[in-house]
């Protein structure tokens, strides 16, 4: 799947030691003894706590009495999965934000139409950078914008899939183009966002609308599901099985509701790690993840 994302390293963990001071701060001298009576009071502490209590029964026998060691006041809880946020941080920005796409977080019509072209180019039997290059001058030919796309003649079509490196499907590709501008024209009123009134937002009935198209199949609706999230919420949670069997591999285990609470329910960020989640499957890195 491509998402033409953008690659963002991970953030800087900042180095402070508890209590908030920098780590190599200086003490002042008027905190340095203040300082090391705390310190021989927690001494203390530790010591009260660690050597074993007594006490006498009714016949005067001296016995130890279990103490439950206790726990510390201020430990903090980490998140589920760290490895969430390091991905959302090493993968960053939203599907074909790096494209000349005007809005790719709302749901226009060219926005949902790109989606679509994406998954359509993407489910094909060739390399990821391949149909990136190619969902990308795509979308600087204008073909997300339906007017542009309906213009366009097969010719057209097939030059812009042939600059991409698309050549051993740019024939048949360009006619599934040609045909889908005159779908959405006569059948959604040329707007894919009518795909949503009249399924009822349900997902089951979203797919078997998006097979009606041609050159679209279960894995390209899987594409689109993935990359679509966010401009139709009613998708999400979803992570196409493929990204699902990389999450398990890498520790993250393969409950998509699970992750789904780990981002707070939010389909932009589901959209994302979902998308994280492919392109390490993609750049085959789930060595470095696991």
């Amino acid at each position: 799947m491509v998402t033409t994302r953008s690659k963002g390293n991970s953030a800087d963990q900042d180095s402070r030691e508890p209590g908030g001071a920098k780590t190599g701060q200086k003490r002042s001298r008027v905190q340095a003894p203040k300082a090391q009576s705390d310190g021989t009071k927690t001494k203390q502490r530790k010591k009260d706590r660690d050597e074993p209590q007594h006490e006498k029964n009714e016949r005067g026998e001296v016995h130890d009495v279990a103490v439950m060691p206790s726990k510390p006041q201020n430990e903090s809880t980490k998140p589920a999965h760290t490895k969430v946020e390091r991905l959302l941080k090493q993968y960053p920005g939203l599907p074909l934000s790096d494209t000349d796409l005007e809005e790719p977080g709302k749901a226009t019509p060219e926005t949902v139409l790109a989606l679509l072209l994406n998954a359509i180019l993407s489910s094909t039997r060739v390399s990821h950078t391949i149909a990136a290059k190619t969902t990308d001058l795509v979308i600087k030919a204008g073909y997300h914008k339906l007017d542009v796309l309906k213009k366009s003649t097969w010719q057209d079509r097939t030059e812009v899939l042939t600059e991409g490196g698309y050549t051993h499907y740019r024939e048949k590709t360009a006619t599934f183009l040609g045909e889908l501008a005159e779908l959405i024209e006569e059948k959604y009123q040329g707007d894919l966002n009518a795909i949503l009134k009249s399924t009822s937002e349900d997902p089951k009935k979203i797919r078997a609308e998006l097979k009606t198209i041609k050159g679209l199949g279960d894995v390209g609706i899987d594409i689109f599901f993935t990359t679509a999230q966010h401009v139709w919420p009613c998708l999400a949670p979803w992570i196409d099985p493929r990204s699902l069997k990389t999450a398990e591999n890498i520790g993250l285990g393969k409950d998509v509701q699970a992750l789904w609470k780990e981002v707070g329910e939010k389909p932009e960020v589901m959209c994302n790690l979902a998308g994280a989640l492919t392109d390490v499957r993609l750049e085959k890195k789930e060595s470095e993840w696991a």
